[in-house]
C-alpha cells in the first residue's frame, strides 16, 4: 500500500508581502517566510489570498504543498526552485485564516483542548 502526501508546515517571520495581479484576475498573494537561516516563498490564491494581510516581521505559520518551479534566467540558463502553495495561514495572533473552500468555523484555543491520553503501549 502506498501513501503519498505533499504537505508541509513552516513557521517564521513574514518578509516581502505582496498582493499580485494575475492575468486571469484570480486573487493572489506572495511572500517569504524566514525560518532560522532559510527563506521559503509562499503563495496563496482566491479566498485565502483575499482574507490574508500581513506585514514584514509578523509571525506566521503556513500549511501547504511544495511545488517545484522552473524559469529561464537572463543568461539563458534554465533555473529551478520551489514554493509553498498555502492551504492554511495562521498569523499566530488571531484565529487561523480558513483553508480554501472551508468555512471559518471556530477552532480550539490552547486552553480549550482535551487532555492528552497517555500512550498505553503496543506497536506503532
Amino acid at each position: 500500500m502506498s501513501y503519498d502526501k505533499n504537505e508541509c508546515i513552516i513557521s517564521g517571520k513574514v518578509e516581502g508581502f505582496t498582493i499580485v495581479n494575475t492575468k486571469t484576475g484570480t486573487p493572489m498573494i506572495k511572500f517569504r517566510v524566514c525560518c532560522n537561516k532559510e527563506q521559503f516563498v509562499v503563495v496563496a490564491f482566491k479566498e485565502l489570498a483575499d482574507a490574508t494581510r500581513l506585514n514584514d516581521g509578523d509571525p506566521v505559520s503556513i500549511t501547504g504543498a511544495i511545488q517545484t518551479t522552473s524559469w529561464e534566467g537572463k543568461d539563458g540558463v534554465k533555473r529551478y526552485g520551489f514554493q509553498i502553495i498555502a492551504s492554511r495561514i495562521n498569523d499566530n495572533e488571531r484565529e487561523p485564516f480558513p483553508k480554501t473552500g472551508e468555512s471559518s468555523a471556530p477552532t480550539a484555543k490552547p486552553g480549550n483542548r482535551a487532555p492528552v491520553q497517555p500512550y498505553t503501549g503496543g506497536p506503532f
